[in-house]
């Protein structure tokens, strides 16, 4: 072999074991790996078998970040989080997010079970034509009582127990400042989603005034209840549900003066990175079989006509998850306050502290 053809050999080789090397740091560092889907949810909701069905099908994993309220999930994004692909906003929440430009347009043509969402769900003033979110389920905000602890008034029961508490070392507010603030406007008569700030700074008076007559403020007060810390607390329905399902002598009631329902969805936020992932979790969690499955564990209502096929009797019968229709006829939708969001927040904060 010649001199050139030696050295040209040698090129040939080394480049042979720099391709080879370099392959190998390149599979090391996760070449080839499926993309993981990054999930910002409340939590309590989506169970390990559900999101390891959707990895199984896909061979997408699913990683899976906890929000404590809306206010939190806004101001991440707000102050430029970027490491979720799927996001959990509650309705008002929706709007808020579109509004500020921080969600991205669904592409429907990659969820085409959406046109199965029930007729309630289709069309909702937060996000009409659901352009931005995925209703996945809804429910109510109430009362759980522990009616072996705590007798239930005859009149029927009313926010005012919270706010003066039979029990107060075992009574509970939920840590969300709408829900909180909606308790004093409706003991007031006022609309929750008012925007006159002295309306709401006579709520916080109220509010400020029971403080002392509360244990804590907290939205995950289900393990409190099961463990007899609690006795009474201002609720989502869905962990009155799963408690009495634990403990039957907890009770859920939506007070006589009114309520507020909610909807929580499914969106896409601006800089996610991972899309046609999340479309595809979408399209998943619609089916059937799988918001049925969620519902019945979790204790929520659904937003799909296919699973409200699949539910059983019982279910579909359980009023602490599905109201009678002349208990609905009392609840309100929490809406976009806007500007005056910074008066509500403003308050809270002041509140709390």
């Amino acid at each position: 072999m010649g001199s050139s053809s030696k050295v040209k050999f040698g090129l040939i080789a080394a480049l042979l074991v720099a391709l080879v090397v370099g392959g190998i740091a390149y599979k090391r560092k996760g070449a080839g790996a499926p993309p993981k889907l990054r999930l910002f949810a409340w939590s309590n909701y989506f169970s390990d078998d559900l999101l390891a069905k959707f990895t199984a099908r896909t061979g997408v994993p699913v990683e899976v970040s906890f929000l404590s309220s809306n206010e939190e999930l806004f101001a991440k994004l707000k102050a430029g989080a970027d490491g979720y692909d799927l996001i959990q906003p509650s309705d008002y929440m929706v709007r808020q997010l579109v509004r500020e430009g921080m969600v991205q347009p669904l592409d429907h043509r990659k969820i085409p079970r959406i046109g199965g969402i029930l007729p309630d769900y289709k069309n909702p003033a937060y996000d009409p034509g659901l352009a931005y979110s995925v209703p996945v389920a809804w429910g109510t905000v109430g009362i759980a009582i522990d009616t072996a602890k705590v007798r239930v008034p005859e009149g029927g029961v009313g926010w005012s127990m919270l706010f003066q508490s039979p029990d107060p070392r075992r009574t509970s507010l939920l840590d969300d400042m709408r829900e909180v603030f909606s308790i004093a406007l409706i003991l007031k008569g006022i609309p929750v989603n008012t925007h006159d700030e002295a309306q709401l700074a006579a709520a916080k008076a109220d509010v400020a005034k029971a403080k002392d007559r509360v244990l804590l403020f907290t939205s995950e007060p289900k393990a409190l209840l099961v463990k007899d810390e609690l006795a009474i607390a201002h609720c989502y329905s869905l962990d009155a549900a799963q408690a009495k399902r634990e403990k039957a002598t907890i009770a859920y009631f939506i007070p006589k003066e009114g309520a507020n329902a909610w909807t929580d969805n499914l969106a896409i936020p601006k800089g996610a990175k991972n899309v046609e992932e999340a479309h595809q979790f979408l399209d998943f969690l619609l089916e059937g079989e799988s918001m049925a499955s969620l519902a019945a564990e979790k204790k929520v209502a659904v937003t799909h006509e296919d699973a409200w096929k699949l539910l059983k009797q019982e279910d579909r019968e359980d009023t602490t998850v599905y109201p009678p229709a002349e208990v609905r006829a009392r609840l309100n939708y929490l809406e976009d306050l806007g500007d005056t969001t910074r008066i509500v927040s403003r308050l809270w904060t002041e509140l709390k502290s």
